[in-house]
């Protein structure tokens, strides 16, 4: 704040705003905003991931509860080893809030070390103590990505059609990475096969980086172009620019009423397809992205702490829910209002939900690790 005027008035709000349901907001002083650290590694935010959905988060948690937000971005695993012991050893933080996966064994280390500290673990699951854990099973929608795929990229109604699909990985190491991919050809499978389709499936492909869009673009266009692939799935993070000037080329070149399109994944990027991003107008060639409500979850743990009501424990996201909150999925597949009923019909969504629902009523098991 710019005055300590304006921080009275932010308490004031605060207080009017959680009132009408009581309680206790956590504070260790009324005119101090609480502290909140959020570590990612590299590229950080802006990579249209799942930490940009944390951001998200942090953005509506903002209108109930005044906090300062530090954001750090470290260089690698061991960088944000180096991060989390410093700051957790400042003993500055009400609460740090660490992304990704892959800073599992980082997180557990400096946690063991500092039990008085509260972590939230974005992506990942860790038993202890001093430790909120927030998993998803963007496998299930990616589940659901794979039938999509298989479907649009015949476009017929009739099932008469062929079409190729390709996938294009981040890293293959990375263990979100490779259930996404699971879970999309478990899908694919099942469309291919059990619904008679006719559709091929390219190896997939992976760019080695979170953050490589000349890459992308490399193994993007070649997938179009030599391979003739009118869909892809595209787990790439920070990659995306890549993906996107390949859809430009490919789109630009193909004499087709079916256009080559894309299914993103980590965030909600449907309108990153569209010929001009700035006024989102017109028709995207991302027809869907999976989505994991990470926004929802870093939104739930700040907010049980700064209320005094943090509770070591892991919550899963699913298709379901949200961890305790029944009310909404953690899991999603979009249906994207930038959609071009002819490259992509609408009645293929019907049978992507009919799917769904067999997925929450336990008719279809995912598997993460398929084939």
């Amino acid at each position: 704040m710019s005055s300590r005027s304006s921080i009275i008035t932010s308490v004031i709000i605060v207080v009017l705003v959680f009132s009408a349901v009581g309680g206790f907001i956590f504070m260790s002083n009324p005119y101090v905003p609480a502290k909140v650290a959020v570590v990612v590694n590299e590229p950080g935010f802006g990579d249209l991931s799942m930490a940009d959905q944390v951001d998200t988060g942090l953005d509506n948690l903002a209108g109930d509860i005044v906090v300062d937000y530090t954001r750090i971005i470290a260089t690698d695993e061991d960088n944000a080893a180096v991060i989390l012991e410093e700051i957790s050893a400042s003993g500055e933080y009400d609460l740090i809030v660490v992304i990704g996966g892959e800073l599992s064994n980082e997180l557990q280390t400096v946690a063991a070390n500092h039990l008085n500290q509260k972590y939230v673990f974005i992506g990942g699951e860790i038993i202890a103590d001093n430790i909120i854990s927030a998993t998803f099973l963007q496998h299930e929608a990616a589940y659901l990505a794979g039938v999509l795929a298989a479907y649009a990229s015949i476009g017929d109604a009739n099932r008469t059609g062929t079409g190729i699909v390709g996938i294009i990985g981040s890293i293959e190491t990375d263990p979100t990475v490779a259930a996404m991919i699971a879970g999309f050809k478990h899908g694919f499978d099942y469309a291919n096969d059990t619904l008679n389709l006719t559709v091929t499936l390219l190896p997939e492909q992976y760019v080695g980086s979170y953050n490589d869009s000349t890459t992308a673009e490399s193994i993007a266009t070649n997938m179009f172009d030599a391979s003739d692939a009118t869909i892809l799935f595209t787990p790439v993070r920070a990659s995306m620019p890549g993906i996107r000037s390949a859809m430009i080329l490919a789109n630009s070149t193909w004499n087709s009423t079916r256009q080559p399109l894309v299914i993103a994944a980590e965030g909600d990027q449907d309108y990153y397809g569209l010929p001009n991003i700035e006024t989102r107008i017109g028709h995207s060639w991302i027809i869907a992205s999976i989505v994991p409500r990470s926004d929802h979850a870093v939104y739930q743990a700040i907010n049980a702490t700064l209320w005094d009501r943090f509770e070591a424990d892991t919550d899963v996201y699913d298709l379901r829910a949200c961890g305790e909150d029944t009310d909404i999925p953690g899991v999603i597949l979009t249906n994207s209002t930038f959609i071009n009923p002819e490259w992509t019909p609408l009645w293929i969504f019907s049978i992507v939900e009919s799917i769904r629902q067999d997925i929450i009523n336990g008719v279809i098991t995912v598997d993460a690790t398929y084939p």
